[in-house]
């Protein structure tokens, strides 16, 4: 397992919710010590490739998650109590994150999982009447600190604020065949709805909606041509405007402007890194970085802004540890450049830190 490690300001936004946080990397680089060497680092590539990402947790319980108070542990060791090992989230179908909040879509709670980094808490939102939840499968975040939460059984795009006070909702019982996911734009303004149709019709589409409903365009149906689906299943906005959904039966992600015209798409079905089995979730990050969750593969494949491969992260396996994944499901990253990977099978969320360039560099020669 994971040793803790200091900390410093080079880190950035630190995730202090976890109690894990990553290494000091600019106090191993500077001490020249080769004191890295002994720290149990998860690294992926693994040296002598220079790392880009750095493990920092795996959220699992609220034992680890929930930082205690020196009060909190003294009462719970005098009371013989233990740290709490009940998983907090068990098959959740969405993630997002920011500002120290991840926020996951949990049907079988019917509510949204909130770990509040800032406040050292969790907490869940969408159980109140008449505004409750029934079975929210995706979850989505504007720059305007709005949450925007799908409800398969209610039929229903749910738009709460940060801290789940509802605000407003849209009606998707007219003209959808099976919503599945939602993802908005940065500023708000656009709202898409993923609908994947079923196994016997062409109705698989993904609808644009300004935020009082009015249908904006759609695209589609099914089929294998740009701009056709194939079962798709999540979609996400990039800071440009730029729409990715994840055309998991085609196996690529398609890219259309906020116009909804075709821009470019990559991957296909196959079994070499750049393409895909069964892609599951899209993520991005700041700089445009492009992010794919493989159920089949259980990996995230990670792409530039042009669909040109990077690199590829995790791998499928039955034993449980950083990286190693068996039932890998949704993902999110943060504006701190946090990647967070669900996986069903081991219930955890994987949480890594994307390195800079001067980071891996500096972490490469302090342990080696």
């Amino acid at each position: 397992m994971t040793t803790a490690i200091r900390r410093t300001r080079d880190i950035g936004i630190t995730f202090v919710l976890l109690g894990m946080v990553a290494a000091i990397l600019a106090g191993c680089a500077a001490s020249g010590t080769g004191q890295g060497k002994k720290q149990e680092l998860h690294l992926w590539p693994a040296l002598p490739d220079q790392p880009r990402f750095v493990f920092e947790a795996a959220l699992r319980s609220e034992g680890n998650i929930i930082t205690e108070t020196a009060e909190q542990r003294l009462q719970r060791s005098l009371s013989g109590a233990p740290k709490s090992n009940k998983p907090v989230v068990e098959r959740p179908t969405g993630i997002a994150a920011r500002d120290g909040r991840v926020y996951i879509a949990e049907p079988a709670a019917k509510a949204v999982t909130v770990l509040d980094a800032a406040r050292n808490k969790l907490f869940r939102f969408g159980w109140r009447e008449p505004n409750a939840l029934k079975r929210p499968l995706s979850v989505a975040l504007d720059d305007n600190g709005l949450v925007y939460v799908l409800d398969a059984d209610l039929r229903r795009l749910m738009v709460f604020d940060e801290l789940g006070l509802f605000q407003f909702s849209l009606s998707l019982e007219s003209g959808y065949s099976n919503p599945v996911a939602a993802a908005v734009s940065p500023d708000g303004s656009t709202i898409y709805i993923v609908d994947r149709g079923d196994l016997t019709s062409s109705d698989h589409k993904v609808v644009a909606l300004a935020p009082d409903g009015k249908e904006k365009f759609k695209l589609g149906p099914r089929g294998s041509d740009n701009g056709q689906f194939n079962i798709p299943l999540a979609a996400t906005v990039m800071n440009d405007g730029t729409l990715l959904v994840a055309d998991s039966g085609n196996g690529r992600i398609q890219a259309f402007d906020a116009e909804g015209k075709f821009k470019f798409a990559f991957g296909g079905i196959g079994a070499e890194l750049g393409r895909f089995s069964r892609p599951r979730s899209v993520a991005t990050d700041k700089d445009g970085n492009i992010y794919v969750s493989d159920s089949g593969f259980n990996n995230v494949q990670i792409f530039n802004a042009a669909g040109q491969l990077l690199m590829p992260l995790g791998r499928l396996s039955r034993d449980d540890g950083p990286g190693n994944y068996a039932l890998l499901a949704g993902i999110a990253v943060d504006e701190a450049n946090h990647l967070y990977i669900v996986d069903h099978y081991f219930k955890k969320i994987d949480v890594f830190r994307r390195l800079s360039d001067e980071e891996g560099k500096r972490l490469t020669v302090a342990i080696e």
